[in-house]
């Protein structure tokens, strides 16, 4: 028998398999960019559908735009809304400068009760009966349920204390936080316990905006001009800087990755190919 071809076949087999691998790893890849009415300023992102929502903090508004930057709807006289979200046909606006948190939905607005009064609302998450805040001036995030009410985080810099947090999601009963001006994100249980701090060794300076997606999320790393994507257990897997310019919110859609230009009054989109 011979039994270096024995022993080459499955090395051959597995080389094949490997390369098979990596060939397969799909990556996000810059595809196009909405540019949306003049004189706008898109901190924030949310889909409604087929459509998008995103604040203008400096003009005190909020536009619905389709997929080519058509204006579909706007809602003016918001006092710097801030990190909107989008949950069960309302859409959620954190109103910066009067400490109020809106939902609107079929036209109308009214305010959503919060039983810890936040002080300068930057950022809101709502999923099903449980709402998230991101509470700026208080070093902060508020967590409602409707059986409790309870906080997470001081101010601070160590891990589990927060400085000016913007933004907050929550996935599997974990809660991630834009610590902005700590320049990361860190990791909560549902306990309020942390878990993990992210984006220090990548040096982000001013993390403002989170996605969650499957398998992975996004930080937007705002004064450097970068997303940083990361899988599930916190390590980079890739950095986009093609078109972003200052960007502070991202969004996952399927297989489109949302990105708001604040400077350049564009949104762009990447693909996963």
């Amino acid at each position: 028998m011979n039994f270096r071809l024995a022993y080459s076949i499955p090395l051959v087999f597995l080389l094949i398999l490997i390369s098979g691998c990596e060939k397969t790893e799909k990556q996000w890849q810059f595809e196009r960019k909405i540019m949306l009415p003049k004189e706008v300023r898109p901190l924030a992102v949310a889909k409604d559908g087929n459509s998008i929502w995103f604040s203008d903090p400096d003009y005190f508004r909020l536009y619905k735009i389709d997929g080519d930057g058509k204006v579909l709807d706007s809602i003016t006289g918001i006092q710097r809304p801030m990190n909107i979200h989008f949950d069960n046909d309302t859409l959620f606006i954190p109103e910066f400068l009067t400490d109020t948190i809106w939902q609107y939905k079929m036209g109308k607005i009214d305010d959503l009760k919060i039983n810890e009064r936040p002080q300068a609302p930057a950022g809101i998450s709502v999923y099903g009966d449980t709402v998230l805040v991101a509470d700026f001036y208080n070093h902060r995030i508020i967590v409602q349920t409707p059986n409790e009410s309870f906080t997470i985080g001081k101010q601070g810099h160590k891990d589990g204390e927060l400085y000016y947090p913007i933004d907050v999601k929550m996935k599997d009963e974990k809660i991630y936080v834009a610590d902005a001006y700590n320049n990361r994100v860190q990791v909560f249980g549902f306990d309020g316990e942390h878990q993990k701090t992210i984006g220090q060794t990548e040096k982000i300076n001013v993390a403002s905006g989170i996605a969650l997606g499957e398998g992975e999320f996004a930080i937007t790393d705002q004064e450097n001009s970068r997303v940083l994507i990361y899988n599930c257990d916190g390590i980079l897997v890739q950095i986009l800087t093609e078109n972003i310019n200052y960007p502070t919110d991202v969004l996952f859609d399927n297989n489109c990755l949302y990105i708001a230009n604040f400077k350049e009054n564009s949104v762009v989109v990447y693909q996963l190919n």
